[in-house]
């Protein structure tokens, strides 16, 4: 026993390397064999290189709502008629399409006292380019009052008219009542007039005769003389 101590002492550094080669040749089987008898090698491993990416990230698209450059406004249609005749302010008015006769009336201010509204359909809807007569009492029934370049006739058929002048100096009650919107009344009231006065001096003189006033004598200016 006591031999095999002194071996020992002698000759530990013997037995403790012997010991390690044994432990590492153990722990290298065991490692062969958990990677299925295959050494690792240094070129097995790949090594993937770290990619710093310092670009700006890219803010996702946004779809905007489409807003018009432009806002459109379509006007309304409109339209151009003249208005004569027993009105205090005849003349060419500019409305909208869908206007009615008594809103032009009311834009021309109005009928005089002389004007016979119960021949005139104030309802009615205007068209473009038509002339809207507004007749006085008394006038001849067979006037046309409204009227434009498509329709011969909204009221009434219009009277005869001598291709010349008409001289209210000489002429009888039939041939005045030729004249647009001069009916029976009418010319009566002429004829007493210059009978009374001893005739016509000019054609104005007509606007002192009962029932005429300025529409009236306006529309007959142009188709009447003094002449003897």
């Amino acid at each position: 026993m006591k031999n095999l101590l002194d071996f020992i002492k002698d000759n530990i550094y013997v037995l403790l390397g012997s010991l390690c080669v044994v432990v590492v040749g153990v722990i290298f089987m065991a490692s062969r064999g958990a990677s299925g008898g295959r050494v690792i090698q240094p070129e097995d491993v790949v090594y993937m290189p770290v990619v710093h990416d310092t670009a700006a990230p890219t803010a996702p698209e946004v779809e905007l709502p489409c807003v018009p450059t432009q806002l459109i406004v379509e006007e309304p249609a409109k339209i151009v008629v003249h208005i004569v005749g027993e009105i205090n302010n005849p003349g060419v008015f500019q409305l909208y399409y869908g206007a009615r006769v008594d809103d032009v009336l009311q834009m021309a201010g109005g009928e005089t006292e002389y004007a016979d509204l119960a021949r005139v359909n104030l309802a009615a809807f205007l068209r473009d380019a038509m002339q809207i007569i507004i007749p006085a009492i008394g006038d001849d029934i067979s006037e046309v009052f409204i009227y434009d370049d498509t329709a011969p006739a909204v009221m009434g058929t219009p009277s005869a008219q001598t291709a010349g002048l008409v001289n209210i100096n000489t002429a009888t009650a039939a041939e005045l009542q030729t004249l647009p919107g001069v009916g029976p009344v009418l010319a009566s009231n002429i004829i007493e007039f210059r009978e009374t006065h001893g005739g016509f001096t000019s054609v104005e003189e007509l606007i002192n005769v009962s029932r005429i006033g300025q529409a009236t004598l306006d529309r007959l200016r142009d188709l009447v003389t003094v002449g003897q």
